[in-house]
């Protein structure tokens, strides 16, 4: 259709998208212009391109244009494109305050958009736009009146106002607009001669939505009339604001008619909503003296509605003031019911009787899909009685539960005082908790009944501290625990044959010993211990029983996970190498504060160097943050291609002591230069498991690091930060070349990989003498290294390639009195800076 529309309008419609130069390459028969620029590439219409000596850029539009609209901001006066009486339909976006545009020059303008500009105000002369049918305002954030004369643009018929917040009234006269169908912000004032009141709406053919605000300013011969306004049929949705809590009864009398389908009322001062049957949506907020949505002694329903929200109704107490009810179904078509910060709700369905106690309604939500408590500190109970099949919530999918300090537990299906140990959440998927300080059970199975959540996937558990166990849920695929019980751990192992991924995050208890900690609950049949676990992501934190010795025969399960992350383990002293020998399929390990970690176990039966070096096979990235004891490095994977090490003070290597190093330096002379085959040999030698495919390499904080020695060739990206120790840096390519002094410390001269093209160094005190560059570099950052002396490019063993830096940045490097001497180092730089150095 697009295509057959394009041709059909041949040079009609013309885009342009880049400099305003293209507009000389217009047609004649242009009627329809779009202006567009991507984000960051500065406005149309500019002062640059339009004033001054480009006097011309707005001539060559063409004469006879009738749509231009520009979809990002303009900052010109447009006066000259004032002088376009053709135009019909108009969209600018205006960066300034003011309005400049000559509206006696857009007398058949028929559309005019300005939304989203930051316009003060309009002109006043804009009302002799006698043609304008549509002014689209919405979301003038700056805009605080409206042209007083606009009773004179007749042939209105949408006015948008809504976003406009700094409205302080309606200009006077808006019902004589007898053509208006869409006005959806009316802003009510104290009536005077300056203004409209909320009276002039009565005779419009509103549709639509409309939103009126300071509601307060109405007397109350006049509240009538804003009920009035719910009987304009074609009405869709209406919002009611009040900008400030009091009396007010205009919601006592309103009864709006079928079509009018969502009502939102904000800070309302009224004890009841009056009769709101038909509504579709009703959304309450900030209606602090709310006590119940229906008054009087008749029983009520909303057989419509199927979302109501109610937000910040401090005194709201239960759903209607009759006592007697009866047995019909409040809500009978509710899908989606929000409630938040309602301090006074006891229960979400149990009333009070007059002669004490409490007794129960049947009044179940058999069609609601999602739920919301949140911040209830009085609610407590859900109770409600169900009769022969009929469970509370049959429907609901998505249940979320926050801040609800008295709750104790879920619902329990109930008859009498009998329990019926009936499922109470048959198609419940999402169940999410937060904050409850007294929860501590799930619904409780009777042998031969169905388990409690068959369909649930997620379930998210934060801050529930008296909860220890967990329910059943047989297709469960995500887990989420954060500060829970130790001994919610116990339970994680009957979802092993459906998760994917695993958030567990327990509250800190120290252990001292292994001993002190209870192993994860065991699998039970031998055709379990066989299944592997479908979970790809696991984050554990503080969770020491999976790694003391009668857990990790768990570990086997997971040979499918792909992402570990490890936080606060205090049980974990050396490298886990059982565990690294299961995950077989891991990409990303993280390891964050184990304080306890040192490295490996000094056995007597300690596996090789060759085994180790086939841990983690397909390991990706490594982050280690915070490991105050850490002091070796386990045999890094040839797969990894990103590492991390920050805050581990202790370290004191990382590619140093790998096995495999030693025996292939040994195999060259040293007395010879290295050639390219010998290279070449280097990155396919079975020998060289030295991280061939590591491009990115950060360190810092890791002030017990004295030498970074056998870097990988791959190296692309490397970061130094707060090493203080460090005072050599070398290659494995140097390794090859000068095994026998290019690891002294203090040799003078550090070396860097042949590929690298980023390295930043920051607060290296003990870096010093020169410091070789590849001719790859593109961006150099050196910062407090004052023992530097000299910045060389390496070009011995690449010598026709030149040199790319394109950045350069040097700070506080004091002794710093050499940079390359090469012109081509700094053809093509962009950023350069230079600050307390020595040159």
């Amino acid at each position: 259709m697009h295509d057959i529309a394009m041709s059909v309008m041949e040079n009609q419609s013309i885009v342009v998208t880049e400099e305003a130069s293209q507009i000389e390459c217009l047609p004649d028969t242009a009627q329809h212009l779009f202006l567009s620029r991507e984000k960051g590439k500065g406005t149309f219409l500019s002062r640059e391109e339009t004033d001054g000596n480009s006097n011309e850029y707005v001539k060559k539009i063409s004469p006879v244009i009738r749509t231009l609209i520009c979809d990002t901001y303009t900052v010109s006066s447009l006066q000259r494109l004032s002088k376009y009486n053709s135009l019909y339909a108009l969209k600018l976006h205006i960066e300034r305050e003011s309005f400049l545009l000559k509206p006696r020059y857009l007398r058949y303008l028929r559309y005019l958009d300005l939304s989203g500009s930051y316009i003060k105000e309009l002109p006043q002369d804009i009302s002799i736009l006698y043609n304008l049918q549509m002014l689209d305002l919405s979301n003038c954030l700056f805009l605080d009146r409206l042209p007083s004369q606009l009773k004179y643009m007749t042939s209105l018929h949408h006015l948008y106002t809504h976003g406009c917040w700094r409205l302080k009234s309606m200009p006077p006269g808006i019902g004589k607009l007898t053509k208006l169908q869409t006005l959806t912000y009316f802003v009510v004032a104290v009536t005077g001669p300056d203004c409209s009141d909320v009276a002039e709406l009565q005779h419009l053919n509103l549709d639509g939505q409309l939103e009126l605000c300071q509601i307060e300013n109405i007397d109350k011969e006049s509240e009538k009339k804003v009920a009035y306004l719910g009987n304009k049929e074609d009405l869709r949705e209406l919002t009611l604001r009040w900008t400030c809590v009091c009396d007010s009864e205009v919601l006592n009398k309103f009864e709006p008619h079928d079509g009018l389908q969502v009502l939102r009322i904000l800070s309302y001062g009224g004890k009841c909503t009056g009769m709101l049957q038909n509504m579709v949506e009703i959304h309450l907020f900030h209606c602090e003296r709310l006590q119940f949505l229906v008054s009087g002694n008749t029983s009520f329903i909303y057989p419509k509605l199927k979302h109501l929200t109610l937000e910040h109704l401090l005194d709201f107490e239960r759903w209607w003031e009759n006592e007697e009810q009866g047995e019909q179904i409040i809500f009978p078509q509710l899908e989606k019911l929000f409630i938040r910060s309602c301090g006074k709700l006891v229960s979400l369905l149990q009333e009070p009787c007059s002669g004490g106690g409490y007794r129960f309604v049947h009044s179940a939500f058999p069609a609601l899909k999602v739920l919301e408590v949140n911040d209830l500190e009085s609610f407590q109970r859900w109770n409600a009685v169900v009769e022969g099949e009929q469970i509370m919530f049959p429907c609901l999918e998505k249940l979320y539960i926050q801040k609800c300090p008295k709750l104790i537990a879920l619902p329990e299906a109930c008859s009498g005082g009998d329990k019926l140990g009936r499922l109470e959440f048959p198609v419940l998927k999402v169940l999410e908790m937060k904050d409850l300080e007294s929860f501590q059970r799930w619904h409780v199975v009777v042998e031969g009944e169905q388990m409690l959540f068959p369909l649930l996937k997620k379930l998210s558990i934060q801050k529930c501290p008296k909860l220890i166990d967990l329910p059943e849920a047989p297709i469960l695929g995500v887990l989420e625990i954060e500060d829970g019980a130790q001994e919610i751990s116990h339970w994680v192992n009957r979802y092993k044959d459906s998760l994917t991924n695993l958030k567990l995050s327990l509250k800190y208890r120290e252990a001292t010993s292994e001993a002190e900690c209870t192993s994860i609950e065991p699998v039970e049949s031998e055709e379990k211990r066989n299944q592997k676990c479908p979970i790809i992501f696991m984050e554990l934190g503080c969770c020491n029983s999976f790694f003391i010795p009668g857990s990790l025969e768990q570990w086997n399960y997971y040979e499918k996970l792909e992402d570990l992350h490890i936080n606060r383990c205090d049980v974990l002293v050396h490298w886990p190498e059982q565990v690294f020998e299961s995950l077989v399929s891991l990409r990303r390990l993280a390891i964050r504060n184990c304080g306890n970690l040192a490295g490996y176990a000094q056995a007597p039966l300690e596996p090789s160097a060759s085994r180790r070096s086939k841990h983690l096979p397909d390991l990706k990235v490594l982050d280690i943050h915070d490991c105050g004891s850490l002091v070796e490095m386990f045999n890094i994977p040839t797969s990894l291609e990103r590492m991390t090490i920050c805050g581990c003070i202790k370290l004191e290597s990382i590619f140093g002591k790998q096995q495999g190093m030693s025996e292939l330096v040994e195999g060259f002379s040293c007395s010879e230069a290295i050639t390219s085959a010998a290279i070449s040999e280097l990155s396919s030698s079975p020998m060289n498991h030295f991280c061939p495919c590591l491009e990115y390499l950060y360190l810092s904080g890791c002030d017990s690091l004295s030498e970074v020695l056998n870097l990988p060739l791959s190296l692309k990206v490397m970061t130094i930060d707060h090493c203080h120790d460090i005072n050599v840096l070398s290659s494995q390519l140097v390794e090859l070349q000068k095994p026998s002094t290019a690891a002294a410390a203090g040799g003078g001269e550090h070396s860097l990989p042949p590929h690298l093209e980023s390295l930043t160094m920051l607060s290296c005190d003990s870096m010093v003498g020169i410091l070789r560059l590849p001719t790859s570099l593109k961006r150099l950052n050196i910062q407090h290294c004052r023992g530097l002396t000299s910045l060389n490019i390496e070009s011995e063993l690449l010598p026709n390639e030149p040199p790319l830096l394109v950045s350069l940045w040097l700070d506080s490097c004091r002794n710093l009195a050499f940079l390359p001497n090469d012109p081509q180092a700094y053809h093509a730089l962009e950023g350069f800076g230079l600050k307390t150095v020595l040159l």
